[in-house]
């Protein structure tokens, strides 16, 4: 029989981890990770970053951005049934207009605006690309540790920052008053991440700052970008999708929309959940999909994502039976397509 102390122990540990699957910072067995996650800090004590330049000498800035739709299903096809999220990229990083996604819930909200709908302003949002920029950085000598973070043996960090924060790092660029760069090697600064409650109770990254003063990279650093050199940050981008990756997010987002599951048959060729296979690499586990480690926090214009869904469950298909004569059979309930229900949101707007 196990002890109260162990018994303890194990409601924690469990705790903890459903704590991290809704932060979307579980990632199952845990290694060392050049990605940081750079919210799990205390509130008001700041993570110190040096942004550093990116490899690729044609990038004249040391972001890429990066422009991302989340779709979620009601469940994966011969899996179960919780609440998956998968992330496909914004086909407009490289073509304008040419997202699919963003052409009808371009529609959705010049309807919502001129009929004053904010139940279709929302699900809008919610299909609406978020926003991050990634760059790399030393976490500085000075700074607060992040909570569980499992540094690998090169020190250069990639983070995923989103626009909060960006505009924060995008603001000194602007100032006439500043020389160099901020990831100059020897006139460059720190970046401050502090983490706050704003108030209506949710964290706030508004006090984030770069330093006041310049700091020299020290000699590990110099060290560090010697041995192992800098990231070349494309590398780490979403490719732009095939024609055929492009038919499979239309229909991934009309059947997100429709309230469907998630279908490895029809799509794991192209963007899966965590816990389904490529097509044929293995078998498909009972694994519960986890979020992919990204900042939750963004707010990506023009209206903000709601907060990702927990797991629920929903009524498995039920096989038809014969119902006796005298009964009257129940009214089976109506299936919207994304057309019809846009249209039934657009008219209770009216």
């Amino acid at each position: 029989m196990k002890s109260l102390a162990e018994i303890r122990a194990h409601l924690k540990a469990e705790q903890e981890k459903a704590e991290a699957q809704k932060n979307g910072t579980f990632t199952g067995e845990r290694k060392a990770d050049s990605f940081l996650a750079f919210w799990n800090v205390p509130y008001n004590e700041p993570l110190n970053l040096r942004f550093l330049p990116d490899a690729d000498e044609s990038n004249p800035f040391f972001w890429r951005e990066r422009d991302m739709i989340n779709l979620t299903f009601n469940g994966v096809v011969g899996m179960h049934t919780d609440k998956v999220t998968v992330q496909v990229p914004c086909n407009e990083m490289w073509v304008p207009k040419s997202c699919p996604v963003l052409k009808e819930v371009r529609q959705w909200f010049q309807s919502a605006n001129e009929t004053g709908n904010e139940e279709l302003k929302a699900m809008a949002g919610r299909y609406w690309k978020k926003k991050t920029y990634l760059m790399q950085c030393f976490i500085a000598p000075d700074s607060v540790a992040v909570k569980d973070d499992i540094a690998p043996e090169n020190p250069i960090r990639r983070i995923l920052a989103n626009k909060d924060i960006f505009d924060k790092v995008k603001s000194i660029l602007l100032n006439p008053g500043i020389k160099e760069s901020p990831t100059h090697y020897v006139q460059g600064r720190d970046f401050g991440i502090v983490k706050t409650k704003n108030g209506g109770g949710y964290n706030s990254y508004d006090m984030s700052q770069f330093s006041m003063s310049e700091r020299p990279l020290n000699e590990e650093e110099l060290a560090a970008i010697e041995k192992y050199g800098l990231y070349n940050l494309n590398d780490f981008m979403p490719k732009q999708p095939t024609p055929e990756e492009l038919k499979a997010i239309e229909e991934m987002f009309e059947a997100s929309v429709n309230g469907e599951a998630y279908d490895p048959a029809r799509w794991a060729f192209a963007y899966r959940p965590a816990g389904v296979p490529k097509p044929n690499s293995g078998t498909v586990t009972e694994s519960k999909p986890t979020p992919a480690p990204v900042q939750q926090e963004s707010a990506p214009a023009p209206v903000a994502p709601t907060a990702p869904v927990t797991p629920a469950q929903q009524a498995a298909p039920v096989t038809p039976v014969a119902t006796p004569a005298a009964t009257t059979p129940e009214a089976p309930k109506e299936q919207l397509s994304a057309s019809a229900l846009v249209a039934r949101l657009k008219q209770q707007g009216k």
